[in-house]
């Protein structure tokens, strides 16, 4: 479904301050900790990438309404990039990030229809770890920051088939027996099993590589999270169809990714065996497919297309430069819209509707910088992640989350290859680090095999 609906609880977790207190100071304490080693690493930098994207992979975790990603990104900073600086700062593709986003946020000044400033704030802090991540980071820690992210979808997975088993308590949402993991609905957990379905299958990760596809494969059956089914399917599509493509017009090194075909087979295998073995899963499967192709009523997919619709009402309504930034959160659950008062939601569910409706013109140059910077690094795995981020979030919107700002970011940082230097950054000559050709590549443009 979509964010803006709230789950039902089945079971009341404890929240006695006692134990809330605990739990502060045991996070206290483990930052400590970390603190302490990092100090006293000669190369603290690829631990702290894999921090932050294992940040990347929550959906709500903040902090004083400040999402625990920003705060890795800033220990990244000091203790990371200021000890351990290589090379020059870039400043192209952040200028453009950053200027881009605030040309969106400024409309929350200036709409007739904001529902809170505060979301510009958000927004912006997100496109500043962006900026941060490109202006500093250098190809070699790509491989950390996705592993990072991995790592947390795999413990996510983990968790969902601890829940469906009845191991784990969460919470029901719609009276449906899918699991969430970590997160606040089923699709949120079909979009970051994609999410790291991708990086699985994409990287080298030796004996871990099978059962962490399998695993991510079969969870993203039980959250039956459609826009996660679709968005796979898509960028697998997109993805093989340009890597045919390069091979042929480019000149750069194109390493094969090995055993892909046999993946598959062994991903479509565990499908079959788990709708054999669960009748509940069967169920489930086809109240899914059949709602979605309009065989059999659902509530989800008509409240969806009433939103759809609400919001192309609101945009009729939009001057050229939008409603302002948050307006479009004005279309509730229902599809109706809240015209008078404040409303609950700061952001649609779709985010090209959403952000057009927030924006107007003001809003299509950030949308078409997440769309190139997916489509440039569509070999890729970064790109393959932003495309998987941006495609589920036309039905559950990731736009003021991390992972989406984080996928931005890998895609726009150069790419290290044995057989060329990074990619040059608009405007010019490069800014950042020079890759030599005897390093090994972070992330070698790939093809399957």
């Amino acid at each position: 479904m979509d964010q803006h609906q709230s789950p039902r609880i089945q079971i009341n977790y404890l929240s006695q301050w006692p134990l809330l207190l605990i739990i502060a100071l045991a996070v206290l304490a483990l930052l400590g900790v970390v603190l302490a080693v990092m100090m006293q690493l000669k190369n603290p930098r690829a631990p702290l990438a894999a921090l932050v994207g294992a940040t990347a992979g929550f959906q709500t975790a903040q902090i004083a309404s400040v999402h625990v990603y920003c705060l890795a990104v800033g220990l990244w900073l000091v203790l990371g990039v200021a000890r351990q600086r290589t090379g020059r700062m870039r400043t192209g593709w952040p200028l453009l990030v950053i200027g881009c986003t605030a040309l969106l946020a400024s409309t929350a000044l200036t709409g007739s229809m904001v529902n809170s400033k505060l979301v510009a704030v958000q927004l912006l802090l997100l496109a500043g770890t962006s900026t941060c991540l490109i202006a500093f980071g250098t190809p070699e820690e790509v491989r950390p920051f996705l592993l990072g992210l991995l790592t947390v979808t795999s413990l996510a997975c983990v968790a969902a088939v601890a829940q469906y088993a009845g191991v784990l308590p969460y919470k029901i949402y719609l009276g449906t027996s899918r699991p969430i993991g970590f997160y606040s609905e089923p699709d949120w957990l079909g979009m970051f099993s994609a999410a790291g379905l991708v990086i699985a299958f994409r990287s080298k990760i030796g004996w871990l590589r099978t059962p962490l596809v399998f695993l991510h494969v079969g969870v993203l059956l039980l959250a039956a999270a459609r826009a996660a089914w679709l968005a796979v399917i898509l960028v697998t599509i997109l993805g093989y169809v340009i890597s045919k493509i390069t091979q042929r017009t480019s000149t750069a090194t194109v390493e094969p990714l090995r055993g892909g075909f046999r993946m598959v087979v062994g991903a479509v295998l565990v499908i079959v065996v788990a709708l054999t073995v669960s009748p509940k899963l069967q169920d489930s499967m086809q109240a899914r497919i059949a709602g979605a192709t309009g065989a059999r009523p659902e509530v989800g997919v008509m409240a969806r297309q009433q939103q759809n619709s609400s919001l192309l009402e609101l945009e009729s309504q939009a001057p050229f430069n939008g409603l302002g930034l948050s307006a479009s959160g004005r279309v509730g659950v229902s599809g109706r819209i809240a015209y008078i008062s404040q409303s609950p939601n700061n952001v649609a569910s779709n985010w090209l509707l959403g952000w057009w409706v927030d924006g107007g013109v003001f809003a299509v140059p950030i949308i078409l910088l997440f769309l190139f910077a997916a489509a440039r690094r569509m070999t890729t795995t970064s790109g393959l992640l932003l495309g998987t981020v941006l495609i589920s979030s036309l039905f559950s919107n990731a736009t003021l989350i991390p992972v989406a700002w984080f996928a931005l970011a890998l895609c726009l940082l150069p790419v290290a290859s044995a057989a060329r230097d990074p990619d040059p950054e608009p405007g010019g000559g490069n800014d950042g680090d020079r890759v030599e050709t005897a390093q090994r590549p972070a992330e070698v443009v790939t093809a399957p095999g």
